[in-house]
């Protein structure tokens, strides 16, 4: 198979996990959502596996690294912002906005440990 097609065909199985997913939370069901995600991870499998051509040369590795380092700075100052606002929010009488907003402001900060853990992590494996 082509990479065109697999492109395609793993584009139209995403949007039928959404409408499954979708379904599901209209049905209240969670097996619904569950086997429809896990038929479309194995479908996918299968698509990949019967894909002849996949290139990974050194510019899509730095552009997917980039891509990840970004999408996790955004992620994380977005999160923290957002829960120093709603802490903020929640001490001017805003009820039940205080807890969310630590909430988020402690996942923000797992998330910045665990980057810095899995850079030390690969900095060793990879010896940095």
């Amino acid at each position: 198979m082509e990479l065109e097609t697999y492109k395609r065909i793993r584009s139209a199985i995403t949007a039928v996990i959404g409408v499954v997913v979708a379904y599901a939370v209209l049905q209240n069901s969670i097996f619904i959502a569950v086997a429809g995600v896990t038929i479309g991870m194995m479908a996918m499998l299968v698509m990949r596996r019967s894909l002849v051509e996949v290139t990974h040369d050194e510019r899509s590795v730095m552009i997917q690294n980039k891509a990840a380092s970004a999408t996790l700075v955004i992620t994380t100052v977005g999160m923290a912002a957002v829960g120093l606002s709603m802490v903020f929010l929640g001490r001017q009488g805003y009820a039940g906005f205080e807890a969310t907003g630590y909430v988020l402001a402690i996942l923000a900060n797992l998330v910045l440990g665990l980057n810095v853990l899995m850079r030390y992590v690969y900095a060793r494996q990879l010896g940095g």
